[in-house]
């Protein structure tokens, strides 16, 4: 069986450098109002998680990833423990002292459906000027 990521890159290599940028562009509106509807339901402390959440270019100009936390919300778990933890997965999913506060995954699921229909609507679009 192909590699899918293969097959919409050779797909994608095919268009028109216009169609491409347009598609890309589209993909990258997607994620950029991801990436803002998950800062915006991020908890608020010092602000450091919710400036964490970026869009990431990966392999090419159709793989975007939004991510969270990272080095601006790792911190050693305990003083001298020597360990460190990166507290945004703390703030997601809980720990046995603190209760989670999910932002990043129930925002993802609630805009999931739009922005798959907003893909497909560039994807169409696309098709239909190549």
């Amino acid at each position: 069986m192909a590699d899918p990521d293969a097959e919409v890159q050779s797909w994608f290599d095919g268009l028109s450098y216009k169609v491409k940028r347009q598609l890309a562009a589209a993909i990258k509106e997607q994620a950029d109002g991801l990436a803002e509807a998950i800062k915006a339901a991020a908890p608020v402390r010092s602000g450091k998680l919710r400036d964490s959440v970026k869009v990431r270019r990966r392999k090419n100009e159709l793989d975007l990833e939004v991510t969270a936390g990272g080095d601006d919300t790792t911190k050693e778990l305990r003083q001298g423990a020597g360990v460190d933890y990166d507290y945004a997965l703390a703030t997601e999913y809980g720990t046995t002292k603190e209760a989670a506060e999910p932002f990043f995954y129930p925002t993802y699921h609630a805009c999931e459906g739009d922005i798959r229909q907003a893909i497909e609507d560039a994807v169409d679009e696309a098709i239909s000027k190549a």
